[in-house]
């Protein structure tokens, strides 16, 4: 099971690694609510971090009385994994198609909520936001989610080609500023989130690089160690799935082409001209103008706000405020960029 090293060593980081999360999740589902089913929703994309929290969940309460939510556009491989995961566990599975008009209709919410008009984040919390809001009219109120889990476990494919070093860097500047979508999204529909990964982050930082990424059958992979752990349990096909980002899984990247067919060329030339030279904004695509449409109407161009404070500055691709030391803006998404002194 094991590569090269001590089964002893791995066997104690698995055993501590599946004590941690299993008594996060037990907590989280015990102290949520007093309606059973409502602290037993999880969010299944059938990928690594969601199916760990699936299967420890259905290891502290009955698997009949775990609820898991997948969501999807037509083709979605998340709908396809989730499906396998729930079956082997005899969880319910709540499954929703999403229609390209119902992601229309959730990316303004999801805009309002984030104040933000990056492309991949409201692709991307399309899928949280429609899915807790299914869940909501199930008359559930909290959800367990694999949150955190690629910041702290270098789950993301950008890391794999970095030095164990740079990975080391990369990893401790994640923790200082990741965030969650899951959790604004739950606070709007009135519901409560638990990230149970976040409990893992210390004993996490003990973890050698090496173990977090490193290669399986001649492919380098993060969350190596939560691979190995779980394989057993989750079956090699999920275990070892390969990292995808969930407006792919989800199939929510279909917007990107759609807003592309809807809008003029025309109209996005006089569009990027005009918020580049009176909102200071710079367009990077139709998609984008969409959704800054959308964002301008609710708030205004980014840079009327108001960067009072400390190590405060404007991102140089659309002058919303950013910390002097950042190098993506959340607020539109670009990457990377030159923070410019307020």
């Amino acid at each position: 099971m094991y590569p090269a090293g001590s089964n002893d060593t791995y066997h104690a980081i698995c055993s501590r690694l599946m004590e941690i999360l299993k008594s996060s999740i037990y907590r989280h589902v015990r102290s949520t609510s007093s309606i059973p089913s409502a602290s037993k929703a999880v969010l299944l994309s059938g990928g690594l971090d969601s199916s760990i929290i699936a299967v420890l969940a259905s290891s502290i309460d009955k698997a009949k009385d775990v609820i898991a939510i997948c969501v999807g556009h037509e083709g979605s491989q998340d709908i396809k994994y989730a499906r396998i995961v729930a079956e082997r566990l005899g969880m319910r599975l709540l499954i929703k198609y999403i229609s390209i008009d119902e992601m229309l209709s959730t990316a303004r919410d999801v805009i309002r909520v984030m104040h933000s008009f990056d492309p991949m984040e409201v692709r991307n919390s399309i899928v949280l936001y429609a899915a807790m809001k299914e869940l909501r009219e199930y008359g559930l109120r909290h959800v367990i989610t694999g949150d955190g889990c690629d910041e702290i476990f270098a789950g993301y494919s950008y890391m794999l080609s970095m030095s164990y070093e740079q990975l080391e860097h990369e990893l401790a500047r994640l923790e200082r500023i990741m965030h969650f979508s899951s959790i604004a999204i739950a606070e709007d529909l009135g519901m409560s989130v638990s990230l149970p990964y976040l409990d893992v982050l210390d004993y996490a930082k003990s973890i050698p690089v090496g173990l977090k990424v490193n290669e399986y059958e001649g492919k380098r992979y993060g969350k190596f160690i939560l691979r190995l752990c779980f394989e057993h349990l989750l079956g090699k096909d999920i275990a070892w799935r390969v990292k995808m980002p969930m407006e792919q899984g989800a199939n929510t990247s279909i917007l990107g082409s759609y807003l592309a067919s809807m809008v003029d060329d025309e109209y996005l030339a006089r569009r990027s001209k005009d918020c580049l030279d009176g909102d200071r904004v710079r367009i990077r695509s139709k998609e984008h103008l969409y959704y800054y449409e959308m964002y301008r109407a609710m708030f205004g161009a980014p840079y009327l706000m108001d960067c009072g404070g400390t190590n405060k500055a404007r991102c140089s691709e659309c002058s919303a405020c950013i910390s002097n030391d950042a190098r993506f803006c959340r607020v539109c998404g670009a990457f990377p960029i030159t923070p410019i002194p307020v």
